[in-house]
C-alpha cells in the first residue's frame, strides 16, 4: 500500500469516534485550511533555518553537521499520539536506504519531550532519528506553526492524549504535517506543506527531490 492508502486506513479507524468529537476535528480542520496558514511558510528557494535539537536519547544533533554529509530530510510531526503521523513515521523508515544511497539523511522533529520522543521511537521501531524542538522553536522559523484551540485540546485530553504532558508545556502550537528537503546549499530545495494531518508527503517524492 502507498503511504496515501494507510492514511486512509486510519481515517477509516477515526470514523468510529463519536460524532460530536468528529464533528470538532472537522470544524477545527476547516477553520484552520480557511486562513490559508501555508502561506506564511518557507519554500523552495528560501535559506534553511537549522538548530542544534536533542535527540531521543538526549545528545545533541547538530543539523547543520547533518547537512555537511549530504541533504537533509527534515520532517515535522505532531506526535505520539497522532496516528496519522505514526503510519507516516513508519512508512518513513522504507525510505531511508534509499535517502541514504543519495546521501541524503532523514530526521523527523516535533515538540516532544525526549521522553516523549523516546517512546515515540521505541513505538515505531524507526532507525532514523528523532528530534526534539521544545515549543516548536525551529518549526517556527519554517512558518509552520498554529495555535490549537484550547477546547480542543481538551478533546484530545479526553480521548488520551495529553498535549501538555507530552511536550512539558502549556503551550498550544502544533506544526503542520510538513516536509522539507534541504540541499548542502543551505537552500530548501522542495517543501511539501499540508495544512490537513492526514494529508503526507509521499516518500517517493521526497526521494526524488533528495537525489536531484
Amino acid at each position: 500500500m502507498s503511504l496515501k492508502e494507510k492514511l486512509d486506513v486510519v481515517k477509516q479507524q477515526m470514523a468510529q469516534l463519536p460524532t460530536e468529537v468528529l464533528e470538532k476535528f472537522g470544524t477545527s480542520l476547516q477553520a484552520l485550511i480557511a486562513r490559508h496558514p501555508e502561506t506564511r511558510a518557507l519554500k523552495a528557494g528560501d535559506s534553511a533555518p537549522l538548530a542544534v535539537l536533542e535527540d531521543a536519547d538526549g545528545k545533541a544533533v547538530d543539523l547543520r553537521a547533518l547537512l555537511e554529509r549530504g541533504p537533509l530530510v527534515l520532517v515535522f510531526y505532531r506526535g505520539l499520539w497522532c496516528p496519522f503521523c505514526n503510519a507516516t513515521l513508519s512508512e518513513y523508515q522504507q525510505m531511508v536506504g534509499d535517502l541514504a544511497a543519495s546521501g541524503a539523511t532523514l530526521v523527523a522533529v516535533s515538540a516532544q519531550t525526549t521522553a516523549a520522543t523516546l517512546k515515540t521511537r521505541e513505538a515505531l521501531g524507526v532507525s532514523y532519528q528523532l528530534l526534539s524542538d521544545p515549543g516548536n522553536q525551529l518549526a517556527r522559523q519554517y512558518g509552520i506553526v498554529f495555535e490549537l484551540e484550547p477546547e480542543l485540546e481538551a478533546v484530545y485530553r479526553s480521548l488520551g492524549a495529553d498535549l501538555k504532558a507530552f511536550n512539558a508545556s502549556d503551550d498550544l502550537s502544533l506544526p503542520m504535517a510538513s516536509a522539507f528537503v534541504i540541499g548542502q546549499d543551505g537552500r530548501i530545495r522542495q517543501a511539501f506543506i499540508n495544512v490537513d494531518y492526514s494529508e503526507r508527503a509521499e516518500p517517493q517524492a521526497l526521494i526524488e527531490a533528495a537525489s536531484n
